[in-house]
């Protein structure tokens, strides 16, 4: 059975981590559908598809995050419904921390069409380097909304990676520049395991090109601080108590 709908990654770093496996099925597709928001990437996928349609217009009159997402769906079934294949390509690797390939492998399922997922580079791969560690044998990783929502107390003696950061209890689109305050919840639910002088690490991979990574060292009580960047969104390295 061919594939109706291809889920796809670039990656994280530009248009340096896109595979041959994935360049591949770029230019088997009819159309393809990009959510990313390096332009960059939109032009090098034109290399390789005359049909490329960004996503981020979905993003216009709607406030919920999830309600988006779901319209990405509902648009890849439509199309590929009509001729596939097509692609849907996201920053990162397609089955991490992406809700619209979720809906759509739901959707895709339910109307008997074909979807085939490629690997991908994803965060979770480029910390290992930003961070010079090896969490092969061990390592917790979270959401960190639905960490607090389900209140899953990690185990203090092993690594914690705590993804999502910049929104943090927020189901909505983030329109402004999130900063270190929105994550109180956060700080408040890792205090008792923890304690608020437990050292912790900032972590955002290099995503341009020339875009270094960035590691910023704090106490966990410093991790509502204004100065906080997490327009990037970076991740929380959390090290396993002594």
């Amino acid at each position: 059975m061919p594939t109706d709908i291809y889920l796809l990654g670039s990656g994280i770093r530009g248009t340096l981590h896109f595979t041959g496996e994935t360049i591949q099925a770029l230019r088997a597709c009819r159309t393809v559908y990009v959510l990313h928001p390096d332009t960059m990437v939109l032009d090098y996928v034109r290399r390789y598809c005359g049909d490329v349609y960004d996503l981020s217009t979905l993003y216009e009159g709607r406030e919920i995050r999830q309600d988006v997402y779901r319209a990405i769906a509902d648009r890849l079934i439509q199309e590929a419904g009509h001729s596939g294949p097509v692609a849907f390509l996201v920053h990162g690797h397609p089955l991490f921390l992406v809700s619209a390939t979720e809906y759509t492998l739901a959707l895709a399922a339910s109307k008997g069409l074909k979807t085939t997922v490629l690997a991908a580079v994803s965060s979770f791969d480029t910390l290992l380097c930003d961070l010079g560690l090896d969490y092969g044998y061990g390592v917790q990783i979270f959401d960190s909304t639905t960490m607090i929502e389900n209140t899953w107390v990690p185990n203090p003696a092993v690594p914690l990676l705590v993804f999502q950061l910049a929104t943090t209890g927020n189901r909505r689109v983030v329109r402004n520049r999130p900063a270190g305050p929105v994550l109180k919840p956060l700080m408040d639910f890792l205090f008792p395991v923890y304690g608020p002088s437990h050292q912790v690490r900032i972590v955002h991979s290099g995503a341009a090109l020339l875009e270094e990574t960035e590691v910023i060292d704090l106490r966990l009580s410093e991790l509502t601080a204004d100065d906080i960047d997490l327009e990037r969104r970076p991740t929380l390295y959390v090290p396993p108590l002594d």
